[in-house]
């Protein structure tokens, strides 16, 4: 059989043609005109919250017409996304009857996808399934969901058949079921893992195996929340492409998988959001349900998700791609500081900065203690280098030379603005230093200063971060380039609270929204915002790769 279609380019009555051409030689045309017929079907209800509704005893044996309708291809391109497969099956490791006379399954994995079963329920059975990540008082528990119901019901109509859901998708490791007769085989289960389809490229080993766990979780994470949009989380009322998230753990994904399609496609809805702001960048793209937009670190992902994807592969097609892009947000930038008195600082706006920072003005806050302009005015440094730099490999020599001096200026106006003549830093916190050593902001009488005042730091805080989605994905990295590798040994390898291996040991299978999403009673610490596949904080790993591993992508290296 060979298939093509054709485009005539007149009416959709003629659009498209599937040319059927079997081995006998006879062929077969099927259309798109008014023979088509429509049926309903036995999927009553289906969303990403809400989950599914399944009636396999609907009788949908009824047709009805349809009708030709003109639309036209003007919003139409070609398709840049990976497809989402499934990628692993997973079966239970037990079948648990809880205190509350509950059956749950367990996963052993915090996973997303479907759950898939071998059903062999009479007639009339209505199956219904629950999902959630942990148990709490060893009974079933979603309430960190909050409105997401995340559910499926399934009626059988007695045919013995496997059966999966089709358009929704769970984030759990456990699953209440309901309804099931007799005693569950876990045989009869397993967890279709879903994502987007992407090559595995790097794994590490070590000899520590809370770090291997460590690293694991982080490639979960990723798995979960690539789902044709990088989400900030897979199982609640949320599941947003938020933008900081996406440009914090960029750098670690493109050691984990080959990110280049499926952060190229990102850049496009990128793009596609900017064009209607003139080129503020949104804080969650697509746009859904939050209009936020213009926030530091967030936006920036128009700039960093880019040039990390360039920095991994050296293929220049996705600057290329993402140039006006780019330019669209520094330009943005560039003309609020012109409104604000043209002063090469980013001083205006509102910004999420140093969000769920550990040192904030009241416990259980979402802002860290740094100054939101001053890391605002950094990333605007940041991101407008790297434009220069991007401009430069594309052989754009004007702009390479206005952004570049447009850096030059903003950097002095930084160290005028935040640093003393004595080069003291004016913002005493963690992440204000870590911001300034890792983009180049620190002068050279300063540098000296600015280490010894990451060191207090430190010391003050007994050795504990207190970083949050600005300093973290940096400060390891800051340590060990910077005379203080033996720290950052010491922070990934902190077992206690707040660190890395306090959730491993906690038995967490991805990476946590918070440092203590739960507390060492086995409570979850809230539920107003508290997910538990959440992978911004595995950043770490991309430290990893690059200061324990000594793997370094080289900025000289094109490959086109």
């Amino acid at each position: 059989m060979r298939v093509k279609s054709e485009n005539y380019g007149e009416s959709l009555a003629a659009l498209v043609e599937i040319h059927i051409r079997y081995e006998d030689g006879t062929e077969e045309i099927i259309g798109t005109d008014e023979t088509w017929k429509a049926r309903k079907s036995r999927i009553v209800s289906s969303g990403i919250y809400s989950g599914e509704v399944y009636d396999t005893t609907l009788d949908i044996s009824e047709a009805f017409g349809t009708e030709v309708i003109e639309l036209g291809y003007d919003r139409l391109s070609s398709r840049l996304s990976p497809a989402i497969t499934v990628h692993e099956k997973i079966k239970p490791v037990e079948v648990i009857q809880t205190p509350a006379g509950e059956t749950v399954l367990d996963m052993g994995q915090n996973m997303v996808g479907w759950l898939q079963f071998h059903c062999k329920a009479p007639a009339g059975t209505k199956l219904y399934f629950q999902f959630g990540e942990i148990l709490q008082d060893d009974n079933f528990y979603n309430e960190n969901l909050r409105s997401a119901e995340a559910e499926f019901t399934y009626i059988s109509d007695g045919r013995e058949r496997d059966v999966r859901q089709h358009f929704t998708f769970y984030g759990f490791r456990f699953v209440k079921v309901t309804g099931w007769e007799g005693e569950i085989d876990p045989e009869d289960f397993r967890g279709l893992v879903i994502h987007s389809d992407m090559e595995e490229l790097g794994e590490i080993t070590t000899s520590d195996p809370l770090v291997n766990r460590l690293v694991l979780n982080a490639k979960w994470g990723m798995k979960g929340n690539f789902l044709d949009v990088p989400t900030d989380c897979p199982q609640r009322d949320e599941r947003y492409g938020w933008t900081g998230d996406a440009q914090i753990f960029s750098g670690t994904a493109c050691y984990f998988m080959d990110t280049c399609a499926f952060y190229t496609k990102y850049g496009r809805d990128i793009y596609a959001e900017q064009v209607k702001l003139g080129g503020s960048v949104p804080d969650v793209v697509p746009v859904a349900n939050f209009p936020g937009d213009a926030s530091t670190a967030w936006a920036d992902a128009a700039t960093i998700i880019p040039w990390n994807v360039y920095l991994h592969y050296g293929d220049k097609n996705i600057l290329r791609r993402q140039y006006d892009s780019m330019k669209g947000w520094v330009d943005y930038m560039k003309r609020e500081d012109d409104k604000d008195g043209a002063k090469h600082l980013w001083q205006s706006g509102t910004h999420y900065a140093d969000w769920l920072a550990l040192d904030g003005n009241y416990p259980g806050g979402v802002y860290g203690a740094t100054d939101p302009n001053l890391i605002a005015s950094a990333y605007y440094y940041y991101s407008v280098n790297i434009v220069a730099k991007a401009a430069e490999v594309l052989d754009k020599k004007e702009d390479a030379e206005r952004y570049g001096k447009l850096a030059g200026e903003i950097c002095d106006a930084f160290v005028k603005e935040y640093f003393t003549p004595a080069g003291r830093l004016a913002v005493d916190t963690m992440t204000a230093y870590v911001v300034v050593l890792y983009m180049g902001l620190t002068p050279d009488f300063a540098y000296e200063k600015v280490c010894r005042g990451l060191l207090n730091r430190l010391k003050k805080n007994f050795y504990h971060l207190d970083t949050g989605f600005v300093g973290t994905p940096y400060l390891c990295r800051v340590l060990s380039e910077n005379g203080m590798n033996d720290l950052a040994y010491h922070l990934l390898l902190e077992k206690g609270y707040p660190g890395w291996l306090y959730e491993v040991l906690m038995g967490a299978t991805t990476i946590w929204e918070r440092w203590n999403s739960v507390e060492p009673d086995g409570r979850m610490s809230g539920t107003a915002m508290n997910s538990l596949n959440h992978y911004s904080y595995g950043s770490i790993v991309e430290w990893m790769f690059r200061n324990m591993a000594g793997i370094n992508p080289c900025e000289d290296a094109h490959v086109r």
